[in-house]
């Protein structure tokens, strides 16, 4: 049976993968993908135009289709609006920031603040934000809590921890050898 909407299929393909958390730097076969979803390749170069056009991925002329790399400002700059996503939901909400919680319950209190977030654009925000960090934070596992000062803020010292390690985790995504892609190989 032969989809009636291929462009739309490719593009919700992508969006999932990326979703998944595609690690940063990753190439992003057309015609690869194409096969594994059994569409041509214009659709697929279509979409991946499209995440390109909303700066999810990127597009290296001549070489193709990536996921976005993360220099380190990137990393510090996008837990950074994390974190001002999570202080702008808790004080919409009146809810007190957790002090010197351990990484796990500043995470638990995170994730329960934003799924009960009422602010739509924030929380989408958000979001968008939550997914671009997901994989790298995969990635580099969990901080050691003496890698930041200690503070009475846990939200602030949870954010200072992984801060802190972003030179290392730019660096290791810059080393990181390609990994087979997520779609099946092409062979001709």
């Amino acid at each position: 049976m032969r989809t009636r909407d291929p462009f739309g299929t490719a593009l919700g393909s992508l969006r999932a993968a990326l979703d998944q958390g595609i690690e940063p730097g990753r190439r992003l076969p057309i015609a690869d993908i194409a096969t594994a979803l059994r569409l041509s390749a214009s659709p697929v170069r279509e979409a991946l135009s499209r995440l390109c056009g909303e700066g999810l991925i990127e597009d290296r002329r001549g070489l193709g289709y990536f996921t976005r790399s993360a220099p380190q400002e990137d990393i510090v700059g996008l837990l950074h609006l994390e974190e001002m996503h999570v202080r702008l939901a808790a004080g919409d909400q009146g809810d007190p920031v957790p002090g010197g919680a351990n990484d796990e319950d500043v995470e638990a209190w995170v994730h329960a603040l934003m799924e009960t977030c009422t602010n739509q654009p924030l929380a989408e925000s958000y979001d968008r934000v939550r997914r671009r960090l997901d994989p790298m934070r995969r990635l580099h596992g969990p901080v050691d809590p003496a890698s930041a000062p200690p503070s009475e803020d846990g939200l602030k010292a949870y954010y200072d921890r992984w801060r802190s390690c972003a030179a290392v985790l730019s660096a290791r995504l810059r080393r990181m050898e390609s990994a087979q892609p997520e779609y099946t190989t092409n062979r001709v």
